[in-house]
């Protein structure tokens, strides 16, 4: 068995893909992970509060307002505070549309936010502690036998 976790294989098992933290600027994270799903095909909405489209893709302004939430992979992208007020907005909904999974990109947690995945019983989703997709996720897929359009 490879160093890759069964979080990272459920998260990319997803058939939609979500970047919260999605950025116009090509020299940000959020916009260097947004382009790491175009490049491989996978179906990607940017989430950004401001912007309406994000490298001709149409934004969402926040990550419940996403279609198809049980069936999406949210890659989060911003600090931890906002983090954990998504994880909040997450749960007030109901709690059967929780994303598929969530990869929190590093710096994007705290204790703060560890507590609350724990607390919710979540952590079986989440792909936390520092990895990162644009370092673990072409391996990953690899291991999973996707071919270039994401697909099994």
């Amino acid at each position: 068995m490879s160093g890759y976790s069964e979080q990272m294989r459920t998260f990319l098992k997803a058939g939609k893909f979500a970047v919260v933290g999605a950025s116009a600027d090509r020299s940000k994270w959020g916009n260097k992970v947004l382009r790491w799903y175009q490049d491989r095909s996978l179906a990607v909405t940017p989430v950004n509060p401001t912007a309406t489209e994000i490298e001709g893709l149409k934004a969402v302004p926040n990550a419940s307002e996403l279609p198809d939430l049980a069936n999406t992979s949210i890659s989060v992208i911003v600090n931890p505070k906002l983090t954990l007020a998504m994880l909040q907005a997450l749960f007030s909904r109901d709690p059967s549309t929780f994303p598929k999974a969530i990869w929190l990109q590093p710096g994007t947690e705290d204790a703060h936010v560890q507590d609350f995945v724990k607390e919710k019983g979540v952590q079986d989703r989440m792909v936390m502690g520092g990895a990162c997709i644009l370092v673990s996720g072409d391996g990953v897929r690899q291991e999973l036998g996707m071919d270039g359009k994401g697909k099994l």
